[in-house]
């Protein structure tokens, strides 16, 4: 650690850091409009102008350099701020009463701040009409354009849709010479250009640009005019909606306290250390009527008499909690199929080699294996594509059978490798020999005999893997089949790995130093999934890459950790759901629910915007949930006291939760829920990496597969799309994006359909129908399936199927 001295005060920093992350570490105040922390800087506001060793520069690029003095208040530097505050108010509309950013606004705070108390500068005003895309309205009479908009959309969403333009306004001519430099600069550079949309696909929800923007000009439609932000209470809490656990503000008036008619406003978020995605930001209107069910008899002897609990993967940890006490007191099973193969998978790795986003951040090559980045988990697509925009020589390898445009466009450092579907077990594979590594070490401790093997994997491998030291054709076969023998590494060319793109694979692999893994949602369930996850474990163990796993559902991790699980074959009689499908439904009571559970609820739970309570994401933290809606129903730890519990709330149950060694309990109201300054994450704590007391299935000889492609043999694939994440996110009425069937544009074409038809997929006897939309970033000819479609279960033995179309309904 090297030092410099800042004002006077002498403080510590790492190399590569800039003198704004400094001061914002050690609560140094230094003004910054334009600057987001950990984005690329844009010199736009110049307010955090500083003297650093007798010479004016800029904080937020300024690298610090051991022994600097650096001085933030001289008596010119405080001027400059001051005219620079005066050029950002000449002619902004003086419309803060009724304005939807009043209370919080940037722009208000540092006028005061600055003591504006007069304008000695003047212009002529230009007509600037207004915009609008996705969720959000533009107002450019009320820009600044600081750029920060353009800024996050770039380097942390990833999609560049935004930019200044050039627009014929006036300029400050005038003023050129009666004011300094930097003032004049940056109101030039006001006065010269707008904010534009200039992306070549349309913009759907998100709506960090609104997040970001310091003054009014960038706002959300549904909010505009309803409420100010200072009749606004916020309340901390977590998203729900995927297992990256989002850090969110619920927002609503707090006038309406105690109402049930009290409504979420918006949500907003730590736009400086956590974007977030269109369903944190925009689902927050599902919610359960706030009286519940009286019923409560009725569900306690259901549970006493039940066979089985299925859970959704939603249930908060203290529910979980409450459920395995439950089956070790009653003996029932509990079901959760998808976080049952999640639970024996993490359980096959060893416990250290599970890391966070952080460790993204700090990797210079990411690999992603079977996870449709985009949909599954926007933290880590965020994480990745700022770890491209920011680190030059990072490189990502994007393998999945589906081709995404939208992660292509995120650089050009990725190699995007479509493999044939079911083929992931080789894709590791093709990652391990292009690290050198002979995984026959591996596979022994699994493989009881080479005779189990079947010969016919061995294809085509000179191609693959020519001889690099001379030795005869016949050594060289002889050395593959060997290796090949323990897996079917031979079927890589068949699989769509082709010889050029194989050594860019190795060639990025090899120059690594520190490697992250990303394994997706479709590995958990591969048919060898447990193969697949002794090879990381190898894999970890010879070149210590870091290992991520994406959980299937939002609280998956918390499942995996609390519960002891059961097969489920898909069976309703005498079954219980617990926000989840059986018999007998406990769940949240919309009525458009039932269109995607497919019957009626049977007792009314608080959804989670509604209680208090925690969840496990995929860092394995664990986090709160606030209540921001009023619930005066029953919940599982009513039913409980049937049963002999005494808590009178879930939370009462939040710090008998499993914690890391040594830890003790944490009590509910003792968890901390913010982001420091720096950026780090002070909310929760780790949940102890325990193992469940399951049975691991034997790993399996490893077999041939039968090569299906895409297009021909294969058709459809069953995955949420963009910013849908359950049946919860396909009942909100605020986002644009619709679970439904999704199609590259072409296809929909060739197939004579609309977007908005409702059609028909049929395997044997088994349908499912839905709406047709176009995704954007799609060009294969596939139907990608919403899973809430899939109520007979035609996606139940696989992600990949073939289906017919039944035409329009």
């Amino acid at each position: 650690m090297s030092k410099i001295s800042i004002d006077g005060k002498e403080v510590k920093f790492e190399e590569g850091e800039t003198i704004l992350q400094i001061a914002r570490k050690n609560d140094i105040y230094i003004p910054a409009i334009c600057y987001l922390t950990g984005c690329s800087p844009t010199v736009a506001c110049k307010m955090c102008m500083t003297q650093i060793d007798g010479k004016r520069l800029y904080a937020c690029n300024a690298k610090a350099k051991e022994g600097s003095t650096v001085l933030t208040q001289t008596p010119e530097i405080l001027a400059e701020r001051k005219s620079i505050m005066q050029t950002y108010d000449v002619n902004h509309p003086l419309e803060c009463g009724v304005c939807d950013k009043s209370g919080e606004c940037e722009l208000q705070d540092l006028t005061l701040r600055m003591n504006i108390n007069s304008q000695p500068f003047s212009i002529q005003d230009d007509e600037k009409p207004s915009k609008e895309w996705a969720q959000t309205l533009y107002d450019p009479n009320l820009c600044i354009m600081c750029e920060r908009c353009v800024t996050t959309c770039k380097d942390n969403i990833g999609e560049a849709n935004l930019k200044a333009s050039k627009f014929n306004l006036h300029l400050p001519d005038n003023f050129k010479d009666a004011m300094p430099k930097d003032p004049f600069s940056v109101w030039s550079r006001k006065q010269k250009g707008l904010i534009d949309f200039v992306g070549e696909k349309p913009c759907f929800d998100c709506g960090e640009c609104i997040s970001v923007c310091p003054v009014g000009a960038l706002g959300y439609k549904d909010f505009s005019y309803t409420a100010n932000a200072w009749e606004l209470r916020k309340i901390s809490s977590t998203c729900q909606h995927c297992a990256g656990g989002c850090f969110i503000n619920y927002e609503i008036r707090h006038q309406d306290i105690g109402g049930i008619d009290q409504k979420i406003y918006r949500v907003s978020n730590n736009f400086n250390h956590n974007p977030i995605c269109g369903a944190a930001r925009f689902a927050f209107d599902v919610s359960s009527t706030p009286t519940g069910s009286k019923n409560l008899e009725q569900a306690q002897e259901k549970l006493k008499k039940t066979k089985a609990v299925r859970i959704g993967g939603d249930i908060t940890n203290e529910e979980a909690y409450l459920i395995e006490r439950l089956r070790k007191q009653t003996g029932f099973k509990v079901y959760c199929e998808e976080t049952r193969k999640f639970q024996i998978f993490r359980n096959a790795l060893p416990q250290k080699s599970l890391w966070g986003i952080d460790d993204v951040k700090k990797s210079d090559l990411i690999i992603a294996l079977g996870s449709s980045l985009k949909t599954e988990s926007p933290s880590l697509r965020y994480a990745i594509n700022n770890v491209l925009k920011m680190s030059k020589n990072s490189n990502v390898v994007y393998a999945h059978p589906i081709k995404d445009l939208l992660i292509l466009g995120l650089s050009r450092n990725i190699l995007s490798i479509q493999y044939t579907p079911n083929a992931d077990e080789i894709m590791l594979g093709a990652i391990m020999l292009a690290y050198d590594l002979n995984p026959k070490n591996a596979m022994a401790s699994i493989i009881e005999s080479k005779k189990t093997i079947d010969k016919t994997v061995i294809k085509q491998s000179k191609k693959i893997i020519p001889s690099e030291n001379g030795e005869s054709a016949k050594e060289v076969d002889q050395e593959i089949e060997e290796i090949i023998s323990y897996s079917y590494y031979g079927l890589l060319e068949e699989i769509g790995l082709e010889y050029d793109t194989w050594n860019k694979l190795k060639e990025i692999l090899q120059s690594s130093q520190s490697p992250t893994i990303i394994i997706g949602q479709d590995i958990y369930q591969h048919k060898n999934a447990q193969n697949i996850a002794v090879l990381l474990a190898y894999l970890q163990e010879q070149i210590q890459i870091k290992i991520l796993l994406v959980p299937p559902h939002t609280n998956s991790v918390g499942i995996s950790l609390i519960c002891s699980l059961d097969e489920d074959n898909g069976e309703n009689n005498g079954v219980v759901g617990f926000r989840a499908k059986g018999e007998y439904t406990m769940d949240t009571d919309k009525l458009v629910a039932k269109k995607t559970i497919g019957q009626e609820v049977d007792f009314i739970l608080p959804a989670l915007n509604q209680l208090e309570g925690s969840l496990t994401n995929l860092e394995y933290k664990l986090l709160p949930l606030n209540a921001a809606l009023p619930f005066y129903g029953y919940d599982l730890s009513d039913i409980a006291q049937a049963f002999g519990f005494e808590g009178k709330s879930l939370v009462d149950y939040t710090h008998l939760l499993p914690k890391e060694s040594g830890y003790k309990g944490v009590a509910y109201d003792c968890l901390k829920n913010y982001i420091a300054p720096s950026g780090e994450d002070k909310r929760g704590y780790k949940l102890d990496l325990m193992k469940n007391d399951i049975s691991i299935a034997p790993i399996k000889p490893i077999e041939p597969i039968e090569i299906k492609k895409i297009g021909q043999d294969i058709n459809a694939y069953i995955k949420y799309p963009q910013s849908q994440f359950s049946s919860i996110t396909a009942i909100s009425k605020n986002l644009q994006i619709k679970a439904g069937i999704y199609t590259s544009k072409n296809h929909l074409e060739n197939l004579k359909l609309k977007e908005g038809d409702n059609i028909c997929l049929k395997k044997d006897s088994i349908a499912l129908e839905g709406k047709i939309y176009i995704d954007e970033e799609l060009e294969q000819d596939i139907f990608i399936v919403s899973p809430c479609l899939d109520k007979q279960g035609i996606f139940k033995e696989r992600i990949f199927e073939n289906l017919s179309l039944k035409g329009i309904q």
